[in-house]
């Protein structure tokens, strides 16, 4: 079983390959605003480097959000291309548990969402304590769940990744062309749009 998966919902592009859950392969690139650029070199990188071809994979996972707006939709845009390309299984999982999900013990994964809040969810060794939601950062360091947790700030020096534990927490995708990716919250945009239809 030959698994490529991967997440571009931070500032860390992370993409690897696994055969039979274990890593054999990654490629990590740290940006702020240019993975679109990258990911499918990356993607083919990796590939090329273990001397296959995408239509060798069993199965794509990718992380689809909460996380970056644009970097969520280059996920699922890449993903949904890949999938539907070249008949490959596609598979979602959520971004906050892709880059903490190599952690043992109870985690609070975060991801920055400005203005105080978080992305945030709390695992324990693979299973969903507190589900993925969009949070003031202040609430969440009163709920017991992420009080007795380790905070990992998804970043360039913080994150760890279980190709094993992906596949076991990442869902198939039944319907390619209706994936969307998870936002948990609007954009700048609609917010703007819904504020002035109050006003």
């Amino acid at each position: 079983m030959r698994t490529l998966f991967f997440d571009v919902s931070t500032n860390v592009m992370y993409v690897g390959l696994a055969k039979d859950d274990i890593l054999v392969d990654y490629s990590i690139r740290f940006a702020t605003k240019d993975h679109a650029k990258y990911l499918v070199d990356r993607i083919d990188q990796v590939l090329k480097r273990n001397k296959l071809r995408l239509d060798q994979i069993d199965e794509l996972i990718i992380g689809y959000g909460p996380g970056s707006y644009t970097g969520i939709r280059i996920a699922v845009v890449v993903g949904k291309m890949l999938a539907y390309a070249k008949a490959v299984k596609l598979r979602t999982v959520s971004s906050l548990f892709f880059m903490t999900s190599g952690y043992e013990g109870r985690v609070a994964a975060l991801i920055d969402a400005r203005r105080g809040y978080v992305f945030s969810a709390v695992y324990e060794n693979g299973k969903t304590i507190l589900e993925d939601d969009y949070r003031k950062l202040s609430d969440l360091k009163e709920d017991p769940m992420y009080v007795k947790a380790q905070t990992v700030f998804i970043d360039d020096r913080s994150f760890l990744v279980n190709p094993k534990r992906l596949r076991e927490k990442s869902v198939e995708v039944t319907d390619v062309h209706g994936l969307v990716p998870n936002y948990l919250r609007k954009t700048e945009a609609e917010n703007n749009v819904h504020q002035k239809s109050n006003d």
